[in-house]
């Protein structure tokens, strides 16, 4: 019976997650104090592909300004969707083309210098233009062992990791906090980086911020792996349950 009593508490132990592998951001310091870390935010840089929306104003009458994306001259709205039909695509080789002034080239800009970049070229045809540049469409998927897989949109400059966990309902109990991969594609290459959501050093990481279009996997625990959370406990333990009582009755 001791032996059965001691098989029963290991098959409870095994289904059990250890709370360190649940707990995000761990810092080993006895004594609760206020974590602080230094991590600047980079501008996103534009590459192929990018949708951008460019905002120009200026002196003169809308007919005059070609460059003009008035709501009424489009039918009104401004969703992504619609921002998205009159927006400028990055081709492959890091140009957009734009009326009158025909292919420019933007590729490595962040947002800020393509708008001064661009300004500066319709001084010869506009009246005190000014440009705001800004992405369309941003978006990153989120996949593997979280409550929500998908792929999310946002309209903000930055997102941080625990920010896209967020949008997809949180990494479920059987997630591994300490594997999360990245995998991006910039300048004609793929590359996978693995993050610890369990490392309080994260926050001062430059990992600790995505870029558009990244792709982040929670990959499963080993317990997962092996099954044992869609494991039948409930039938097992009500099995030894029942053969314990009569165990003790017979005797």
């Amino acid at each position: 019976m001791r032996k059965l009593f001691i098989i029963l508490l290991g098959i409870v132990a095994l289904s059990c997650v250890p709370q360190k592998d649940i707990i995000y951001l761990q810092d080993n310091s006895v004594t609760d104090t206020l974590v602080d870390y230094s991590n600047i935010n980079q501008k996103i840089k534009i590459k192929a592909f990018d949708q951008l929306y460019l905002q120009v104003t200026s002196l003169d009458d809308g007919k005059i300004n070609f460059m003009s994306n008035d709501a009424n001259r489009y039918g009104g709205g401004r969703s992504e969707n619609d921002l998205a039909m009159v927006s400028y695509v990055v081709d492959d080789k890091g140009y957009i083309q734009l009326p009158i002034i025909g292919n420019f080239y933007v590729l490595g800009l962040n947002s800020d210098e393509a708008a001064s970049k661009i300004q500066k070229e319709l001084e010869m045809y506009l009246n005190e233009p000014t440009v705001k540049v800004a992405f369309v469409n941003k978006n990153i998927t989120v996949l593997g062992y979280v409550e929500k897989p998908g792929r999310y949109f946002y309209a903000t400059e930055h997102i941080n990791i625990f920010q896209a966990l967020g949008m997809a309902g949180d990494v479920n109990v059987y997630g591994n906090r300490k594997y999360a991969v990245v995998v991006r594609d910039e300048n004609n290459k793929v590359t996978k980086q693995r993050i610890d959501l369990t490392d309080v050093d994260l926050l001062g990481q430059k990992a600790f911020y995505l870029q558009p279009n990244d792709v982040v996997y929670i990959e499963p625990m080993n317990k997962r792996k092996w099954g044992i959370d869609t494991f039948p406990w409930a039938l097992v333990l009500s099995g030894i349950t029942t053969f314990i009582l009569v165990a003790n009755y017979i005797k």
